[in-house]
């Protein structure tokens, strides 16, 4: 059973939609620490002239994910966040073929309440699964309480769901203590995503958007 692990990324681009595919169970590792530099509250999309960041405002304290709490009272262009994402969402895409088909189901979750980060990343994270046909089983990495760290956690998570092949991401090859896996007799294989290509709205293309880039324009997972 192969097992993918990942944070609860905003938007998040083709590269976790392709491990999410690829995994028979994916753990949400919602209890890691809160990276401000990392994609946990902000993405790309594709707009005229290149791209353009959607960020969430969030308290950036160092703390777990799932306890990320989001600044509801910021203003952006005199909107509050969600009226303005979705606008721009809308305006750069609203031509693109297969908008209109999700258009509803991607203004619904704009237009609710949100007061911690997960709770949207979730709601976007299970749109993506389910308009790309993805039926892989979710689980919480908080669910299991473990103190472990760095690789030893990453093993209790894959040994706990009775996994014996943990999917990593290619930058894992610099980090794991591959020993650990080993004495679990859990095989790690490192997952190797080539972006498509495929018609952009606008002139030229630009990789590693978020996923719905390829979704409004593609209208499926490659």
């Amino acid at each position: 059973m192969i097992v993918g692990i990942h944070q609860p990324n905003y938007l998040p681009y083709m590269g976790f939609v392709d491990k999410l595919k690829k995994s028979d169970v994916f753990i949400i590792y919602d209890d890691a620490q809160f990276s401000k530099g990392d994609f946990q509250h902000r993405n790309r999309i594709r707009i005229h002239h290149g791209w353009e960041w959607l960020t969430v405002p969030v308290e950036k304290k160092h703390i777990p994910i799932n306890q990320i709490k989001i600044k509801n009272n910021v203003k952006i262009s005199g909107m509050n966040w969600q009226e303005a994402h979705f606008k721009e969402i809308h305006d750069n895409y609203r031509k693109a073929p297969y908008y209109p088909k999700y258009e509803k189901d991607i203004q619904r979750i704009y237009e609710q309440q949100y007061d911690v980060l997960i709770d949207i990343n979730m709601e976007l994270i299970e749109f993506l699964m389910k308009s790309f046909d993805i039926a892989t089983e979710i689980i919480y990495s908080s669910e299991f309480g473990f103190n472990s760290k760095s690789t030893e956690k990453l093993v209790d998570l894959v040994s706990a769901v009775e996994g014996d092949v943990y999917l990593s991401g290619p930058m894992g090859k610099n980090y794991l203590e591959h020993q650990l896996f080993e004495e679990k007799n859990i095989h790690v294989t490192f997952q190797e995503f080539k972006h498509p290509a495929y018609q952009q709205q606008y002139n030229g293309f630009e990789p590693n958007m978020s996923a719905i880039d390829s979704l409004f324009n593609d209208g499926r997972i490659p």
